[in-house]
């Protein structure tokens, strides 16, 4: 957690100058400065002064920041916005009146799943369990998830697959050229295997080994962001050490929002993995490929949605775009105004729903407007949301990782 000293230094970087204002979507959707970063920073330092004391209004202004990052990624001065956002959250996570009951016991219990694997499959089994007997239609009939958080978390699950057990490592098809490990992530991990797999199946096939650690847990992600540094911490370590048991040419991950913040641990937590962390989509476009593979053609218009957290965070976009230059006759467009945040922004879509379907609703616009048949994102997060979306416009669109589809067209040239 950051001292007041430590958080002053970073706010006083902003020189209110107002260039981040057209790059913030929640000052694009209000008009009101207190949403946006300028006002959000004097608004910390106006509490961390003692000169604002905490009120649910000014807690509000800071919750309702996506921590998007585009800001930071236009500041001429250089202002770690990420970071003073995060240590404005843990000062706050300090002076809040205590939850209820519920909202307490519901994120322990959260936390639980994300630190504990097997707790996770536990729980992903039982809700696999409840869609395959009919239950879930049945809530949905009688109502009782209509509403509310239960309508949301509803809305976000897709049709869950079987989970089985990861192996410890996968070896190299072929010339073998390293080891690489695998970062599985948690919703990636427990609704999206089909990325995962495309990512083994290609890292694999280009002469890569790929480790699986079995201690490897949540990243961090939502309680770094949630002002809990000290769970994030101890994510963070079980990681770093899981990772940096065997030497790796690299440790990748598939899903944005995990990279970026595993990119981020030496500054958040004073530790580094020995390998760089690279995204997927940069790592397999970075390395050399056999002339042998082939991807069949795909002649159709596929729209591409730049997450924040590749974007603004890891800076790597444009990695997707040049990777998947490599399947024939596609027609690959950026989805409009591919900058700004679809409100997805990890649990920001359950917490702030109004401002998070404001954002995606352009989303589904823009998208509408493209005339694409496929979607792809890099962000299990932001896919999520996304298809909650599409489903309740009634527009039938195929989401998936842009590895997903690269690895389908592979193998569709291997078939044929």
């Amino acid at each position: 957690m950051k001292t007041n000293i430590e958080l002053q230094q970073l706010t006083d970087r902003c020189v209110m100058c107002g260039l981040c204002l057209p790059h913030c979507p929640t000052y694009h959707k209000t008009r009101d400065e207190a949403e946006s970063p300028r006002g959000r920073i004097s608004l910390i330092q106006g509490l961390n002064s003692g000169h604002l004391p905490y009120s649910e209004k000014l807690a509000g202004h800071l919750d309702r920041c996506l921590s998007c990052r585009a800001c930071e990624a236009v500041c001429p001065s250089g202002v770690r916005y990420g970071e003073i956002i995060d240590g404005a959250r843990a000062a706050l996570a300090e002076q809040r009146p205590p939850a209820p009951r519920w909202q307490r016991l519901a994120w322990r219990w959260t936390t639980r799943l994300l630190a504990e694997r097997s707790q996770l499959y536990r729980a992903t089994r039982a809700l696999r369990l409840i869609q395959k007997s009919g239950l879930q239609t049945l809530a949905r009939f009688s109502g009782i998830t209509r509403r509310g958080q239960l309508a949301r978390l509803d809305a976000l699950l897709p049709p869950l697959q079987a989970l089985p057990a990861w192996p410890q490592y996968i070896p190299a098809r072929g010339a073998a050229r390293g080891d690489v490990g695998l970062f599985l992530g948690c919703a990636s991990d427990a609704v999206d295997r089909d990325s995962l797999n495309a990512a083994i199946t290609l890292l694999t096939r280009l002469g890569y080994g790929v480790h699986l650690p079995a201690a490897q847990t949540c990243c961090g992600a939502l309680h770094q962001h949630a002002g809990e540094s000290a769970t994030a911490n101890e994510f963070a370590q079980r990681n770093l050490a899981a990772f940096n048991a065997q030497p790796l040419a690299a440790i990748i991950s598939v899903a944005s929002g995990c990279g970026a913040t595993l990119a981020d641990y030496p500054r958040a937590h004073g530790n580094a993995f020995t390998a760089p962390v690279r995204d997927i989509s940069e790592f397999l476009n970075d390395i050399s490929w056999p002339e042998d593979i082939r991807c069949a053609p795909l002649p159709k218009k596929v729209a591409v949605h730049d997450p924040c957290t590749l974007t603004h965070v890891l800076r790597k976009q444009q990695a997707p775009y040049s990777l998947l230059a490599r399947i024939p006759q596609i027609d690959l467009i950026p989805l409009a105004d591919n900058r700004r945040c679809c409100g997805a922004a990890g649990s920001y879509m359950l917490s702030q729903p109004d401002m998070a379907e404001s954002l995606r609703d352009d989303k589904i616009t823009a998208l509408k407007d493209s005339g694409a048949d496929i979607l792809l994102t890099s962000n299990i997060g932001c896919a999520l949301h996304l298809r909650a979306g599409l489903r309740a416009a009634g527009m039938d669109i195929e989401i998936m990782h842009p590895v997903t589809l690269l690895a389908r067209q592979i193998k569709k040239a291997n078939s044929a």
